[in-house]
């Protein structure tokens, strides 16, 4: 009696997952859906999966725990659709091109993407504390995230084998995965976020080796 709904399977109705049918006719304010998603991303950065509450979120978008539940009736529902929300990196669309792979690769690391490489890597941090605790969070975070880091690792070390940067013979598709698989695993299981310094030595000892002439 009197237990929060997130203390039962973080659904609204006693951890079956079942919502109550909406009243219907009132029209969702999606500006309001906006900023209670950019504040469940920030308690996900804050506090991790496990320890997120419904409680925390509503708080922290100045919301009602009933308005969080409609819209989103588990925790897991709420995180599917933060990671919806935060979109995809741009570089997907315009990678970085100075001409040079150490610039590139490093403008990617330096994206402003999520408020920058820091605030970025707490973020990502959260959302991948939750895909440890479900595989639909999972796969959602490797289309969002993971897939187009590594096209965008793909098309940069592809554009610089293109103009003669990397000595062939280059297995550019594994390559391309070296810092997106070094990031998950530092973010699953680091003690701490990774640091720019973390990623500046996966990309100058690791992948930039793999590339020289006569490695």
């Amino acid at each position: 009696m009197g237990t929060a709904p997130e203390e039962h399977g973080d659904t609204l109705h006693g951890g079956r997952g079942e919502a109550r049918p909406r009243s219907g006719g009132r029209r969702r304010d999606a500006s309001l859906d906006a900023v209670i998603l950019s504040a469940a991303y920030d308690v996900l950065a804050d506090a991790g999966y496990e320890d997120m509450t419904i409680s925390a979120v509503a708080a922290r978008a100045g919301a009602g725990k009933a308005t969080l539940y409609r819209r989103w009736p588990t925790k897991e529902s709420l995180v599917l659709a933060v990671v919806a929300h935060i979109g995809r990196p741009p570089e997907e669309q315009e990678l970085p091109d100075t001409g040079d792979l150490r610039t590139d690769l490093l403008a990617l690391v330096d994206s402003a993407w999520l408020g920058g490489p820091a605030s970025r890597l707490r973020g990502l941090r959260g959302l991948t504390s939750a895909a440890l605790h479900s595989p639909r969070l999972a796969d959602a975070l490797r289309r969002q995230v993971v897939d187009p880091y590594t096209e965008a690792y793909r098309a940069l070390l592809q554009r610089a084998a293109d103009r003669g940067e990397i000595a062939p013979p280059t297995d550019i598709a594994v390559l391309a995965e070296v810092v997106p698989a070094l990031a998950t695993h530092w973010l699953m299981f680091g003690a701490t976020p990774p640091t720019r310094a973390s990623f500046e030595t996966a990309v100058d000892q690791v992948l930039l080796a793999a590339c020289r002439p006569g490695r």
